[in-house]
């Protein structure tokens, strides 16, 4: 089958990079922030190359994830995912495994260039970084994935740019990135509740597996509520500026999305098919305000 450059980019599931993308721009415009007017020196190209290394990353781990799931039947033609790249022939199975190996020198190459423009010492967060997206799908049949998520698209990346920018580690940033970072997992858990029949089904172990219908629509709203909740914690701690409340413009959003959960009947799944995408809309929202926040703050 003739394939185009669209193909290509489509089957990393592009529309999934804001997860990835936000984490680097929040943490960047912290650094700068908290920076500004101390004549400590940071690097914006360090932070660019750590963008690209965080994207690298995140699409091979989304091409091992559709290889597994489709060896293993997770993933059946109609999945109400929307990956059907190896069922329609675009791509064989093999061909999507290659690629997410690319990916992943690619981002390692980059994440050289990193530490030699920094200091080798923070090798662990590259190596941490390749162990995470490689072994997700494992991770995520065994009921680990929301810690996964949760580790790779917030905490581990907010505190790797920052380091790539200054040389030294801001755990500061990792308290942060809690925040956004909680509802990236909420996108995940979303998707896996929807799922919960299709992964009984295909016989894997995810946590919402576990802890069944009401239960895990009850945890999406606590991860949502503490999202936004952190905001709020951490401005009274004087960690985040007060023009950090912005990100309560995107709570209508929230609101929206955890009253759906909340409703959803267990035998029409269908009620929450688009749920993840929404939650990605949601998370994407509160991100580039909180990113905005650090830029208002930085010139009052």
């Amino acid at each position: 089958m003739k394939r185009t450059l669209k193909d290509w980019v489509l089957v990393t599931r592009p529309w999934s990079f804001p997860a990835s993308m936000i984490p680097i721009f929040a943490s960047t415009a912290y650094m700068a922030y908290r920076c500004h007017g101390t004549g400590v020196e940071y690097s914006m190209a360090n932070a660019a190359i750590s963008l690209f290394l965080l994207m690298s990353l995140h699409a091979a781990a989304n091409l091992i994830g559709d290889y597994h799931d489709h060896v293993r039947k997770v993933d059946l033609p109609g999945s109400l995912n929307g990956v059907h790249a190896i069922y329609d022939g675009t791509f064989t199975a093999k061909e999507v495994l290659y690629y997410a190996y690319a990916l992943l020198a690619a981002g390692s190459l980059l994440g050289l260039v990193l530490l030699l423009r920094t200091n080798l010492s923070a090798v662990w967060l590259g190596a941490a970084g390749l162990a995470l997206a490689s072994c997700y799908p494992w991770l995520k049949y065994h009921r680990m994935g929301d810690v996964a998520v949760l580790l790779g698209f917030a905490v581990l990346p907010s505190v790797g740019v920052c380091f790539a920018m200054t040389g030294t580690y801001v755990w500061e940033a990792s308290v942060i990135s809690l925040s956004f970072g909680m509802l990236t997992v909420a996108i995940l858990h979303a998707n896996n509740t929807r799922d919960i029949a299709n992964d009984t089904r295909a016989g894997i172990s995810t946590l919402c597996m576990r802890m069944g219908w009401t239960t895990s629509r009850k945890v999406y709203a606590m991860e949502v509520v503490i999202g936004y909740a952190l905001v709020a914690v951490l401005m009274a701690m004087g960690t985040l500026p007060l023009a950090s409340c912005i990100v309560y413009l995107s709570l209508p959003l929230a609101v929206s999305n955890t009253r759906l959960m909340l409703a959803a009947d267990p035998m029409a799944e269908g009620q929450i098919c688009n749920l993840d995408q929404r939650t990605a809309q949601m998370q994407l929202a509160f991100g580039v305000l909180l990113t905005l926040s650090f830029v208002i703050a930085l010139f009052l």
